[in-house]
């Protein structure tokens, strides 16, 4: 029992000793900080950097949690909730409101207690159609958006890193394609084509999407090459791919990021209006399709203006995201309204 109480005693005297190291230690750490100029600790240093990166993260979160965004936000849930429970929402399947021999209503009717918002021609249910269409919006718009991205970012990352040849072919090559009116010629595309199916029309979209990625991705490249940390990878004998992928890309991706949002809402508003001439893809139900249906008939107003008021609300949210990412994240905004 002595031996165990010394050993106490002796085990509190030394963590005693040692906190008042610590203490004197901190002290002395402080006066330094307070009256060096310059001096730097590195425990100052991490718990700086830790405050600063958490304050960071706060002020895009507050600048993203705009009025504008969250609208945006809930836009987008809506529309992708009717998207993925189509089935769930409506009792009419992708056949019966595609499929004339399955439509069994009076095309046009007014609303009424089995169709709430009414029939379109061929005596579609306009309900089931708009939530079923916005299954098509939401694919096309992100597939398209993607197959665009991806190949402007690859394109648009070799003529801004390696310049010279390689940027003159295709920087011209996305200059011709940029001189035709794009409308048209998908279009001309999607008619030569002679099947047009919605997976033809989104390589055809997505491809010609890709000149303003890759001429977007090129100017945000030419700016992340001058910095000094590619510069001291070159040096450090990293490969001109390593470079190019793991320094340049990483820092140079924000603007398509920021943009995709934007570019899923212009697509989806790209498809409606060719659908609307009547170019779609007729075993699936669109909003433009049920426009097109009803521009001939000016009597029946519900069947273009709930097509409408869902294609207003799909362009709308991703639109008001796009530049609410904008606004967080880009920092030259930030320094301009400073």
């Amino acid at each position: 029992m002595v031996r165990d109480s010394l050993n106490v005693e002796i085990s509190e005297n030394l963590s005693e000793n040692v906190e008042k190291k610590i203490t004197k230690h901190s002290v002395i750490r402080y006066v330094k900080f307070f009256l060096i100029p310059g001096w730097r600790d590195p425990d100052f240093n991490s718990r700086e950097y830790e405050i600063g990166r958490f304050k960071s993260k706060r002020r895009v979160f507050r600048r993203l949690l705009t009025p504008l965004t969250i609208t945006g936000l809930g836009f987008i849930f809506f529309i992708t909730f009717l998207a993925v429970y189509a089935p769930w929402l409506t009792t009419f399947t992708i056949r019966r409101v595609t499929d004339s021999a399955y439509a069994v209503a009076t095309p046009f009717l007014p609303p009424n207690a089995e169709h709430i918002l009414g029939t379109t021609e061929y005596g579609f249910d306009l309900l089931g159609r708009i939530i079923w269409g916005a299954r098509t919006a939401i694919v096309f718009g992100f597939i398209t958006i993607i197959i665009a991205s991806v190949g402007g970012v690859v394109l648009g990352t070799a003529a801004g890193y390696y310049g010279g040849r390689v940027e003159t072919i295709i920087m011209r090559i996305v200059d011709f394609v940029i001189i035709f009116p794009g409308t048209v010629i998908i279009i001309l595309l999607v008619e030569l084509s002679g099947n047009p199916s919605l997976l033809t029309m989104l390589v055809i979209f997505g491809l010609f999407a890709i000149t303003g990625y890759s001429r977007l991705m090129r100017a945000s490249v030419l700016q992340v090459k001058q910095e000094l940390y590619i510069e001291a990878a070159k040096t450090g004998g990293a490969n001109n791919f390593k470079v190019m992928f793991k320094h340049v890309f990483s820092n140079a991706i924000s603007p398509i990021i920021i943009s995709f949002f934007g570019g899923v809402g212009g697509a989806i508003l790209g498809f409606s209006g060719i659908a609307f001439l009547g170019f779609g893809d007729e075993s699936l139900p669109d909003w433009g399709t049920d426009i097109s249906y009803a521009s001939s008939r000016l009597s029946a107003i519900h069947a273009t203006l709930w097509p409408g008021l869902f294609i207003l609300i799909a362009v709308l949210g991703f639109m008001l995201v796009g530049d609410g990412l904008r606004d967080a994240l880009d920092p030259r905004l930030q320094q301009t309204k400073g």
